[in-house]
């Protein structure tokens, strides 16, 4: 699982003294450790800790954003290193044209957009934003 990755990760980056990294590590470990106590035991799974994630990325863009409208670069360059970090643990992004195949396929069942979305949803697991889905689906269904 994703938090066993990041504790060894943390483990090396404490050995080798870069506390930058150990610290952003440690922090992920924490929000997923955070959001499992919510969760009944054995019941969270990668995926949940990939949801986990990708919802500390958005924060982290939005933050990075409004650091970078309010002028500051020591704070845009922190943001930019986690982000970078955290980009490593999370899927490969899915590539639009792919996405547009299996909303086409889903689209050939469903006819409603919320249906589309939360099947698309499963489908993708965290490797397409919903944002980038819903406009794929919006423009599909005008």
């Amino acid at each position: 699982m994703l938090r066993n990755k990041l504790k060894i990760n943390a483990d090396e980056a404490l050995k080798l003294g870069d506390s930058k990294k150990v610290g952003a590590l440690r922090y992920l470990i924490s929000i997923i450790d955070k959001k499992a106590l919510t969760m009944p035991p054995e019941s969270f799974t990668e995926n949940d800790e990939i949801v986990v994630l990708q919802k500390e990325l958005k924060n982290k863009q939005e933050a990075r954003e409004m650091f970078e409208r309010a002028a500051r670069a020591e704070l845009v360059a922190e943001q930019d290193y986690e982000i970078e970090l955290l980009q490593q643990y999370l899927p490969k992004a899915m590539d639009e044209t792919e996405l547009e195949k299996i909303v086409t396929q889903v689209m050939l069942t469903e006819t409603v957009f919320g249906n589309i979305m939360r099947e698309v949803g499963k489908i993708v697991a965290g490797r397409a934003d919903g944002g980038q889905i819903a406009k794929i689906v919006k423009s599909k269904l005008s």
